[in-house]
């Protein structure tokens, strides 16, 4: 990988110290006495990391404009990360530093050390950009997974296998995950990397329209088939003919139509309601759920035989709390494009900031983080974003378990913040009552524990088995399996 940076330095003896450190540290280095000298230079692809030393003499805005035009540009590369270097008790430092969006600021006499950790920080954030750089080359084209922002090894599974389920373009997929993942920006995404990208996409939310009327919004009707049929209507089947259309929350269609969409699946055929003529349907039927489609199947409340159709490929997008190092990306990404629509300037959030979003379990996944970041970009006033901007409350964050059991072994995955004893204990009941539909006797059970005991830890945390109960059937919680 090659690692290279600018370094603007107007004092001598400075810049030659940083810019031996940083050759040393294994990067190639281009310097610069000042930054008029930097600003004619650059014409092309800018390099990844600035520094930029201010001299001892540096008297706050008396520069000339310079330091307006280093801001001006900043703003046209912002993918240029910025190191900024002063001497010690410098007045002003803090305000330029935000003023030009400084990732980090050092003062002289400086650590090498200190530089070196930043430096390395910088060199594995280069070194997963160009990885990502990469796929998104071999994506180029009419594809939409540039709305799937992340870095994680999960998500990016999850974009490889929908990217080879993109070339075939008439399988049907089923994409589950809690609400507020992305499930509908991946199927929106398969659909552009397929040949149908040139067709129409239909999304279709499922628990939005009354039951009663799901039949004629799928299938469309004649004149006077009912009181209200004033006109012939066609049906989102028929109007998404040639491409895709995309049933979210499909476990919500009832019982008795998901007969007529089997048969369609079967034929590729559709008949409006009241019609007499069979008419072929050529399209991609993508769905998604967050609920559990089997345990639908064991109440009699979903048909099997539709199920297994509907589920030829199955791509399950994992919480965000499951993929805690795409937060930074995530947030990033929205900053900027918020800060943008809004004509905000430039913003930052601060690693304080970064590091509470990083611990919080995010139950609203992308979708709460998203519009956290649009809150705090539209109420800023300072150009940073703060812990208190955010609306979180580090005595209201919940713990999530993730456990599993492999040749006897118990092993359970914590947050990247660490976890107390107290929060632990809290995070398995919990899991066991969702688990267990909050009933109280099979969570004990399940955690080993008499009924009694598990009573006497739930009054303890605070913890309400109705409340489980309830969120559980509102949606708002699905079990959460617990290895017995």
């Amino acid at each position: 990988m090659n690692l290279r940076l600018d370094m603007i330095s107007c004092d001598p003896a400075a810049g030659q110290s940083i810019a031996r450190d940083c050759e040393e540290a294994g990067w190639t280095v281009s310097r610069f006495d000042s930054i008029e000298g930097f600003l004619k230079t650059q014409t092309g692809e800018p390099a990844p990391l600035l520094i930029l030393s201010l001299p001892a003499a540096w008297k706050g805005g008396n520069d000339g404009g310079s330091l307006q035009r280093m801001k001006d540009w900043r703003s046209d590369n912002a993918s240029s990360q910025l190191i900024l270097f002063a001497p010690e008790g410098l007045a002003g430092v803090d305000r330029l530093a935000l003023k030009l969006g400084a990732r980090h600021t050092l003062f002289y006499p400086y650590e090498t050390r200190d530089l070196n950790v930043i430096l390395s920080g910088f060199a594995q954030g280069l070194g997963k950009r160009q990885q990502m750089t990469e796929v998104s080359r071999r994506k180029s084209g009419p594809e939409g997974f540039e709305e799937l922002i992340g870095t994680s090894e999960k998500i990016a599974a999850v974009i490889e296998l929908a990217r080879k389920v993109g070339r075939s373009d008439f399988t049907s997929v089923m994409i589950g995950g809690e609400n507020g993942t992305g499930k509908g920006a991946l199927a929106k995404a398969i659909h552009m990397s397929s040949e149908r990208a040139d067709g129409p996409f239909l999304e279709v939310n499922c628990a939005a329209i009354p039951r009663n009327l799901l039949e004629s919004e799928f299938f469309g009707y004649e004149k006077g088939a009912f009181t209200d049929a004033k006109e012939r209507k066609m049906g989102l089947f028929e109007l998404s003919n040639g491409g895709t259309i995309f049933l979210d929350e499909v476990g919500e269609i009832d019982f008795n139509l998901q007969a007529k969409l089997l048969k369609f699946l079967d034929s590729r055929t559709i008949r409006r309601i009241s019609g007499t003529q069979f008419l072929p349907v050529d399209v991609r039927i993508i769905c998604a759920t967050n609920r559990d489609l089997k345990t639908l199947i064991e109440q009699k409340r979903f048909r099997a035989d539709l199920y297994y159709r509907l589920n030829v490929i199955e791509i399950t997008v994992p919480p965000l709390r499951e993929r805690v190092e795409d937060i930074r990306p995530i947030a990033g990404n929205y900053i900027a494009l918020f800060s943008k629509r809004m004509k905000k300037g430039d913003i930052r959030i601060t690693e304080e900031a970064l590091g509470l979003m990083e611990s919080y379990s995010w139950p609203g996944n992308n979708r709460e983080l998203i519009n956290m970041i649009e809150r705090a970009v539209l109420l800023d006033s300072r150009g940073e974003i703060r812990p208190e901007d955010l609306p979180i409350k580090k005595e209201e964050q919940e713990i999530i378990l993730n456990v599993t059991e492999q040749e006897g072994t118990i092993r359970i995955d914590l947050p990247s913040r660490g976890a107390s004893l107290e929060e632990i204990e809290k995070g398995a009941i919990i899991a066991a009552l969702r688990s267990a539909s909050g009933n109280v006797t099979r969570a004990a059970d399940l955690l080993k524990v008499e009924r009694g005991t598990l009573r006497y830890k739930m009054k303890k945390h605070g913890i309400d088995a109705s409340n489980i109960k309830e969120n559980i059937k509102t949606g708002e919680y699905e079990p959460v399996a617990v290895t017995d």
